[in-house]
């Protein structure tokens, strides 16, 4: 039977990740990554010096009236900050934000080409899954047709049956419509490619 081949078949599968598929983009992932922790230690040491030119007129201030009473300049007090510092730190934190949005492209780029690579190494598996879903929703449809009867009787014998409250799977739609949600999905698997039509029961191919 199809679906006891298939449960034999059964067995643990990993779906590779896009690095494992692609050596270039587990490259590109991991200089993003580089370029952000730098980002973040450039943007650390921005706000540092931004604080410390705040304060530098304060300590400059200290320091002349130092000089001038003829005392030695205070102690602990940290060199004054170079503008121009600020500025080469500013210019590269451009620079790291331009090469990190490149670097998304290319890696948006390469996701594509890895996902071919990994889909390939998994489509196997892929369709022995779609496969099974079919197989167990006929299964199913076949319960439900089966219960289906016993309501018939119970209908056309006028019997009051509501006490055993009613159970039909009414999301599937009717087992007996050729456009119930599990016939369409079956057909389009066998459209697809998933199915031979044979393996959908007549009724609803």
């Amino acid at each position: 039977m199809a679906v006891a081949a298939l449960k034999s078949a059964k067995r643990e599968f990993a779906v590779p990740s896009l690095s494992e598929a692609s050596p270039h983009y587990a490259k590109l992932v991991t200089r993003r990554d580089e370029l952000h922790v730098q980002r973040a230690a450039t943007d650390a040491e921005i706000h540092r010096l931004v604080g410390a030119m705040r304060t530098a007129p304060r300590a400059l201030h200290r320091a002349k009236i130092a000089e001038l009473v003829g005392d030695p300049a205070p102690d602990g007090e940290a060199p004054v900050p170079s503008r121009e510092r600020l500025n080469e730190l500013r210019q590269h934190l451009s620079a790291i934000d331009k090469a990190i949005s490149l670097i998304e492209t290319r890696i948006a780029q390469e996701r594509i080409k890895a996902s071919v690579v990994v889909c390939e190494q998994a489509q196997d598996e892929h369709r022995r899954r779609v496969r099974e879903m079919c197989f167990k929703l006929i299964e199913l449809r076949e319960a439900m047709l089966d219960y289906s009867q016993l309501v018939d009787s119970f209908n056309a014998e006028d019997i009051a049956w509501s006490r055993l409250s009613p159970s039909q799977l009414l999301v599937l739609g009717n087992p007996r419509d050729r456009q119930s949600e599990a016939a369409l999905y079956l057909r389009a698997a066998v459209k697809s490619g998933f199915l031979d039509q044979k393996e959908v029961p007549e009724a609803i191919r």
